[in-house]
């Protein structure tokens, strides 16, 4: 890792500059660190993002032939997008083609389904050959503003460490969100926290105690760097768990002298007893979210979602590490996904298949 970390503090103001990509895809807020997500049944209007770049409606008149939308990412950018030959319902925009100088036209189609009682807008993006390659949801009209995509970034960091896992001496470490008023007690219902509360909420629960999670920056970017034991550590989540890892030093972060600058400072598993993406099963995910994560990974947190229903696997290395958690029950193979999940299936297939041919590359260079 490299770079020049800083403590993050969402309290100063910061800029929200254009970026990179096409029409975007994103997720709704979670529950676990989220706003009620916003619903969107028309184009016009609507603001987007990914977790990492966010696009906003230019203003046009209501006949107007086209649509044009900037974004951006919280440090760089200046790519726009316009959607025209527009498709509409009741007179509300539903979809049409989305053009960009960077990139081959795309078909843009509107997409609501319901699910845990909320209902979900996304932008389905297919290429010339109707291959569905981004899924992309509204930012909530409430968080578009830079105080909004700092919390989906930090979200999205928060989410990639969530979770119940053991040591080597089957000690447990939990990663979850604390109450600031009740000394920082695990809140059993997070969707109840205001957003004050859950920007400082993020908590590790260890035997030596609970303590609050306060993530680093690079370049802006909200990372998995924090402090654990009295040391800053790293830590990336991977099929074996989360591997927590020394980091050197940068100019906000110094580590007591004779730490070493890299190496694995602790490894933690998956508690055998709880899913470990179940997270998964009740909130529309992103793509930023799915960037903190490898290949092999991106594999298993896709198949979790099908193994909690009780799908029995043809994979020998997926029959048999599920096989190991006490949660899993194989049924068989005709199952039923909520439509949420549904989506993240979706969503994890298609980071996947980015993620492996970025691996081929880096491998074959």
């Amino acid at each position: 890792m490299t770079g020049n970390f800083k403590i993050m503090n969402m309290k100063r103001p910061l800029k929200l500059l254009a970026a990179a990509g096409m029409l975007l895809a994103a997720s709704p807020f979670n529950n676990a660190m989220s706003f009620e997500t916003g619903f969107y049944d028309d184009l016009r209007n609507s603001s987007w993002h990914d977790g990492f770049v966010f696009y906003h409606p230019e203003k046009h008149t209501k006949n107007a032939k086209s649509l044009r939308f900037a974004g951006g990412t919280m440090h760089e950018g200046g790519y726009d997008v316009t959607l025209t030959d527009f498709k509409t319902k009741n007179g509300k925009v539903t979809g049409g083609t989305v053009k960009s100088e960077f990139s081959e036209d795309k078909q843009a189609q509107l997409v609501i389904t319901e699910g845990n009682g909320k209902k979900y807008s996304m932008l389905h993006i297919k290429d010339a050959r109707g291959r569905l390659i981004h899924i992309y949801n509204p930012l909530d009209k409430n968080v578009a503003d830079v105080w909004g995509t700092r919390l989906i970034d930090l979200n999205n960091v928060y989410l990639t460490l969530r979770g119940r896992y053991l040591d080597n001496k089957g000690n447990l470490y939990v990663f979850t969100l604390g109450d600031l008023t009740d000394n920082l007690k695990e809140v059993k219902d997070p969707s109840s926290l205001n957003p004050a509360e859950r920007e400082d909420g993020c908590i590790l629960i260890t035997p030596a105690g609970t303590e609050r999670l306060e993530f680093a920056e690079e370049y802006d970017f909200t990372v998995p760097v924090f402090k654990m034991d009295g040391i800053y550590v790293e830590a990336r989540p991977t099929v074996k768990g989360l591997e927590i890892r020394y980091i050197r030093d940068f100019d906000d972060i110094r580590n007591p002298e004779g730490t070493p600058a890299e190496g694995i400072y602790k490894m933690l598993y998956p508690s055998p007893d709880t899913p470990r993406v179940l997270f998964t099963s009740d909130q529309v995910i992103n793509e930023g979210l799915l960037g903190h994560y490898d290949y092999q990974t991106l594999r298993l947190m896709r198949n979790e979602i099908m193994a909690r229903h009780g799908y029995s696997f043809k994979s020998p290395d997926l029959q048999s590490y599920f096989d190991k958690t006490s949660w899993y029950q194989p049924v068989s193979q005709d199952i039923k996904l909520s439509p949420v999940e549904k989506i993240n299936v979706e969503l994890i297939k298609l980071a996947e298949d980015r993620k492996k041919q970025e691996e081929a590359a880096e491998e074959a260079q």
